[in-house]
């Protein structure tokens, strides 16, 4: 939900009275299609921020209350870009289209045109002359010009409370905006991966019944074997079956199936074995079938109802493989070919991996190891806790909400997980070392940078449920 019309230019016409005249000193870029101006001066002088969105859900244009976070350690291009074309230059006017979703901010002679246009929005430098210097948003094509005024602006309601700070209703409303869309997109990945388990589980307690139906037959291989002993010398060598008198129940003779290659004591013998195993594997299939009884219970009772209580574990259940246990228990060979990986992987709300090492050994493994000198390097500040890598190709910065993603990880797997706030330093892997002969999980950082994670449950839930099944 992007700005209306009218929200648009009320927030410009305060802009235009705290912001213009003041000087751009600092750019930064938050994410993908978002820009924020530090700026200085103004009436009267004060320093502030000016966040512009491109975004096709949450476009907008307001100034902060507080210093945004920062673009990373690699500012993309069309921030660079920015900085060069615009750093020293005044906020000299803005200009919103009458009727219409688009303003242009002017430097002199460069402007920043903001379209707010859904899918098709866009932020876009060009020069004097209008000719498009770069752009962000999901737009394909940079839009060439500002569009016409709109004769008759839509009847559109507005979200700004009369008397109140355009700027402060923005930021509230949009804040709320992306916590409920967040807690959305957790439930619905949270209900995929049940509905997704319990699938699994039907299948799985279909395939134990039917095994079970199978191993039952244990009484029966016991019961022929016991009638072979007892009739040996009525049973011709070589037959392929045998028909005998039920001695035990006295009901209707029982047809017994023979291997024609062995004797009857043989054949006797082969039925007490198939009994034997069918009787331990129907005590071992019992016990499964048991677990994934009850699990798909669990997984059916929360797809029934809210999910908020138990989304996290059934989700946490739903990355594992049911059969995990059992089929762990292979042959050392084969563990060899596949060693236990030191990391356990999430993944952020962009689609970013985010690993968490699995112990001190482990995180020594997977900081000095796993990880590349560029990639991010979390670890709670002043307790114990997991390293956290986030991989960055070729030198690409962390994004706002993997950089949360990946702090809220970092404070869970930590001693610090049962506090409201905690503390998460972060930097680049080439800046930390190992002090020699010093304890495992133990290391020195330079450069290190700090972000306070209040920790939040629907986020943590959801990052649960990204786990990807590691060896």
């Amino acid at each position: 939900m992007t700005l209306r019309a009218g929200e648009l230019a009320a927030v410009a016409a305060e802009v235009a009275r705290r912001a213009v005249g003041a000087v751009v000193q600092k750019v930064v870029q938050p994410d993908r299609h978002t820009i924020v101006l530090g700026l200085y001066g103004g009436a009267p002088p004060r320093a502030s921020w000016l966040l512009v969105s491109a975004d096709a859900s949450y476009g907008r244009l307001h100034l902060l209350d507080e210093k945004p976070p920062g673009t990373g350690d690699a500012a993309p291009p069309f921030c660079m870009q920015l900085r060069k074309e615009l750093i020293g230059r005044r906020l000299a006017a803005i200009e919103v289209v009458p009727g219409e979703r688009a303003c242009a901010l002017g430097f002199g002679d460069r402007a920043l045109r903001l379209f707010l246009f859904g899918r098709a929005a866009q932020l876009v430098l060009v020069d004097e002359a209008g000719a498009t210097l770069g752009a962000i948003g999901p737009a394909r094509r940079p839009h060439e010009a500002l569009p016409p005024p709109r004769a008759s602006a839509p009847d559109e309601p507005t979200r700004i409370v009369a008397g109140a700070s355009p700027s402060a209703t923005i930021a509230q409303a949009y804040d709320e905006l992306r916590a409920r869309d967040e807690s959305t997109r957790a439930e619905a990945e949270a209900r995929a991966r049940v509905e997704a388990l319990a699938k699994k589980l039907e299948r799985k307690v279909a395939a134990l019944e039917r095994d079970r139906a199978r191993a039952t037959s244990a009484e029966e291989q016991r019961k022929h074997a016991d009638l072979l002993l007892a009739h040996l010398r009525e049973i011709p060598r070589g037959a392929s079956e045998v028909t005998l008198p039920d001695d035990f129940e006295g009901g209707a003779p029982i047809v017994v199936a023979l291997d024609p290659s062995l004797s009857a004591r043989d054949n006797a013998t082969r039925l007490y074995k198939e009994h034997k195993r069918l009787s331990r594997a129907l005590a071992s299939i019992d016990a499964r079938l048991d677990e994934s009884r009850r699990t798909l219970e669990d997984a059916r009772a929360a797809l029934a109802g809210d999910l908020a209580g138990s989304h996290a574990l059934l989700a946490l259940r739903a990355s594992e493989d049911p059969d995990a246990p059992s089929r762990a228990r292979t042959s050392t060979r084969r563990a060899a070919e596949a060693p236990r990986r030191p990391y356990h992987e999430f993944r952020s709300s962009t689609g970013v991996p985010i690993l968490v090492g699995r112990g001190d050994d482990k995180n020594d493994e997977l900081t000095f190891k796993v990880a590349r000198g560029a990639d991010l390097w979390l670890h709670a500040r002043d307790v114990p806790g997991a390293h956290v890598v986030v991989p960055l190709d070729g030198g690409r910065p962390v994004d706002e909400q993997t950089l949360l993603d990946a702090a809220t990880l970092a404070a869970h797997h930590s001693s610090a997980k049962g506090e409201a706030q905690v503390d998460v330093g972060y930097t680049l892997r080439k800046h930390v070392r190992k002090p020699p002969r010093s304890r495992p999980g133990a290391v020195l950082t330079s450069g290190l940078k700090t972000i306070r994670i209040r920790l939040e449950p629907t986020r943590l839930a959801r990052l649960l449920a990204t786990r990807v099944a590691t060896s």
